[in-house]
């Protein structure tokens, strides 16, 4: 039998940790662990002079992907010592994607995510991260939503 492994998503946010309680609730009833994760997205640029050339990622993307990690090892405390928690830090071009991605390499049988709340224009021109994961996933998804 699979151990139970729930991804935590967070962006580092007030409204990321609102799932944070129920999901150590959870990972302790169902005996598992979670995997406190964030994706740095990839941003994609031109290179210089070569406008025809293909886009790279920007070159800090791996010092965010590093400064990123050590975050989470802070914010993995408020988490407690309830059930085991691994932090992973990745990049992807687009968060939803990269965290399905991340999902899926860490064999996490759910994934956790709050929802901002976002709605009309603000969320045409962000996009909702918790809806591409929900779109993407290829396990369950729990959504906290917004107060």
């Amino acid at each position: 039998m699979t151990q139970t492994t729930i991804v935590l998503a967070t962006d580092f946010s007030q409204e990321a940790q609102r799932a944070y309680g129920p999901t150590v609730d959870m990972a302790e009833r169902l005996g598992g662990k979670i995997v406190l994760a964030h994706v740095v997205e990839a941003a994609l640029i031109s290179p210089h002079g070569a406008p025809l050339a293909p886009a790279q990622v920007a070159p800090d993307t791996p010092q965010r992907v590093d400064e990123a990690e050590e975050q989470l090892k802070k914010e993995a405390q408020l988490l407690g010592d309830r059930v085991p928690v691994e932090v992973k830090a990745s990049s992807h071009e687009t968060c939803a994607e990269g965290l399905v991605r991340l999902a899926d390499g860490v064999g996490a049988t759910h994934i956790a995510i709050s929802t901002h709340g976002r709605t009309g224009l603000r969320r045409l021109v962000l996009g909702s991260v918790a809806e591409g994961v929900v779109r993407y996933a290829t396990v369950p998804v729990i959504c906290y939503p917004a107060h």
